[in-house]
């Protein structure tokens, strides 16, 4: 089976060198990596040429001036693949050396398997792995062990982000199908697109298949776009949920559980880009009133009518 790789990035010349040189060292390795850089100058490309000339891996350089943004980079990206199987990874991830055996491994004894990721290793801004905060990571979008394989539906997965924004590995006919888009669910999704593909492959009951097995390396900066004021995706995230209409219990109860894990944030975010009734509505709604009168309700209140200042 050939593998292809897409890595879009932007202006992250030092942090995508480390994201292919991850994709170079395994132990089953691509047949190609494309890179699609909507980066306004050429020092991404200067990186990367470098690097191609010492690959005996087809490394493929899309350079996009004007820059597409993420949502038709990536589609881009998808649109240039030829092998069988395709990974999407982020420009400041990584993967580990045998991550694409593993799930390699995971198609060839499941026929039937459309879909499969592993674990993700929680990395900080510096490349530092936190064994504490990767098993409290993956805890909380259900990559545990009783849940190897095929245990949550695919619906499941996608609403509680068992299925991982990058570092999955599924068949080419799947992304030539479902794309990211900007526009969904009666609105524009901002910086959810990766939140809405992941739950639109849901939607469709691709067969999924988790791995309980570590097989990237995911940064998360203090400043992600989940938790930063200054992003939506949180709001966005929210937004989809709200009148989302699930098939099955467990995927009501983790509907709920998120609805409430995303409300403080989704109320902060949806002040800073201007949607102060959305705000206030989530401020109001059962998944947060009971939080009113703590210290970061009280601080949300003064927020909802102040605008900018910083929140907690």
């Amino acid at each position: 089976m050939k593998i292809s790789i897409c890595i879009p990035t932007y202006k992250r010349p030092q942090l995508v060198i480390e994201a292919i040189n991850s994709c170079l060292n395994q132990t089953y390795p691509p047949s190609e990596i494309i890179i699609g850089d909507d980066s306004p100058d050429n020092t991404t490309m200067i990186a990367v040429e470098k690097l191609k000339k010492k690959s005996a891996i087809p490394i493929k350089y899309l350079h996009n001036k004007p820059g597409l943004g993420q949502m038709a980079n990536t589609n881009k990206l998808f649109d240039s693949i030829s092998g069988d199987k395709v990974m999407l990874l982020h420009d400041d991830d990584q993967i580990v050396p045998d991550a694409l055996e593993s799930l390699i491994n995971v198609f060839t004894n499941n026929p039937d398997v459309q879909i499969t990721f592993g674990k993700q290793y929680i990395m900080t801004d510096d490349g530092e792995i936190s064994l504490e905060r990767s098993k409290i990571f993956n805890d909380s979008y259900f990559r545990i062990e009783k849940n190897e394989g095929s245990i949550l539906t695919a619906l499941e997965s996608g609403v509680g982000q068992q299925f991982p924004n990058n570092g999955y590995l599924m068949d080419r006919h799947i992304v030539e199908k479902i794309k990211f888009r900007n526009y969904g669910f009666g609105d524009d999704l901002g910086n959810g697109c990766e939140y809405d593909f992941g739950l639109r492959l849901g939607i469709e009951g691709y067969k999924m298949y988790f791995l309980n097995k570590f097989t990237a390396k995911y940064r998360v900066a203090e400043n992600s776009m989940s938790q930063s004021k200054s992003g939506d995706s949180g709001y966005q995230s929210f937004r989809i949920l709200k009148d989302f209409k699930v098939n099955t219990t467990f995927a009501e109860k983790i509907r709920q559980q998120r609805l409430y894990e995303r409300a403080p944030i989704a109320i902060t975010q949806a002040i800073h880009i201007g949607k102060r009734k959305e705000a206030f509505s989530i401020y109001f709604s059962r998944w947060y009133r009971k939080r009113i009168l703590s210290i970061g309700g009280l601080k949300r209140f003064v927020y909802l009518f102040i605008g900018k200042n910083q929140i907690k």
